[in-house]
């Protein structure tokens, strides 16, 4: 592989800055890293990258403690004197009018004041990777600040988040009784995720009679356990509701917000088309044009 090619694509990924502090036989030290990720739920874990020889990494072994903070946006200045310089060369966290450190609950670490997060460590494993050593930190103190916002990093540039990109959702009104039976449906999540059949006659679909409220009519749908296959929950469900329905292999997303008044709930279809045969299940067809939400299903 060409390795100008490559030293030039690596600059194009965009990352987060952390401030990784840490105390020991090179004394207290502030590091800047953007290979800072947290891998781990229960128990938590931050994992960070560090460079072999560096003063930090030294640390951490020495101890097997370190703190994890997350930069936020007013701290480009501080993030260039931690990545700018090493220990061996200056004292970081005694450089004037720069650092405000405050004290740690659970470990004699350092940790950064006016950052997003600061998490103290302990080593949970350490490991050589490449050019660098990947330290994973369990967590056994943690603190943040929602007014922060997070410092963005590419190609030696600081970066603000700007504005939430709201993904691409065509908003649909339907009535209140379609309203509540998704809403229903959903069990407060955030989004509702079902897999459903568009079987058309002309300009009329497929519809059925919900078994929870008979007075809704939509289409064959279902939704399908997590890790589950959404053709065959579907073709599972079909089978169960005596539709003799073949669904074809390629399916697609559509993304909604259905809307009533004021309430909204976000609802992802992956919907197969399908071809009725001769079938015992109970269903009759709604004309498209009367139906906000078939319409936009068929887009």
């Amino acid at each position: 592989m060409n390795k100008k090619t490559m030293q030039n694509a690596r600059r194009l990924f965009m990352t987060g800055i952390s401030f990784i502090t840490s105390n020991g036989p090179s004394g207290q030290n502030v590091m800047a890293a953007e290979w800072t990720m947290q891998i781990s739920y229960k128990p938590m874990l931050i994992a960070v990258f560090i460079h072999e020889g560096s003063s930090t990494l030294k640390n951490i072994k020495k101890t097997k403690q370190f703190g994890v903070n997350v930069a936020s946006e007013k701290q480009s200045t501080l993030v260039s004197i931690a990545g700018g310089y090493s220990r061996k060369e200056i004292d970081k966290l005694s450089v004037r009018n720069s650092f405000v450190v405050s004290e740690s609950k659970k470990t004699k670490i350092p940790l950064i004041t006016g950052c997003l997060v600061n998490a103290e460590c302990k080593l949970f494993t350490i490991k050589k990777i490449g050019d660098h050593t990947m330290v994973v930190g369990r967590v056994t103190s943690i603190r943040y600040d929602e007014t922060k916002k997070p410092l963005a990093y590419q190609r030696n540039r600081y970066f603000r988040i700007g504005s939430m990109i709201e993904p691409i959702r065509d908003r649909v009104a339907v009535n209140k009784n379609m309203f509540n039976f998704f809403h229903k449906q959903s069990k407060n999540k955030f989004i509702l995720k079902c897999a459903a059949v568009l079987v058309r006659s002309k300009n009329k679909m497929l519809v059925v009679n919900s078994i929870e409220q008979n007075f809704v009519s939509i289409i064959p749908y279902t939704q399908p356990k997590r890790n589950q296959d959404y053709k065959k929950s579907l073709e599972n469900h079909l089978q169960n509701t005596k539709l003799n329905i073949t669904l074809e292999e390629e399916p697609r997303l559509r993304r909604l917000i259905v809307k009533n008044r004021d309430k909204i709930q976000r609802i992802d279809f992956i919907l197969f088309e399908g071809k009725l045969k001769n079938s015992s299940g109970i269903y009759f067809w709604k004309s498209i044009k009367t139906d906000t939400l078939l319409k936009s299903l068929i887009k």
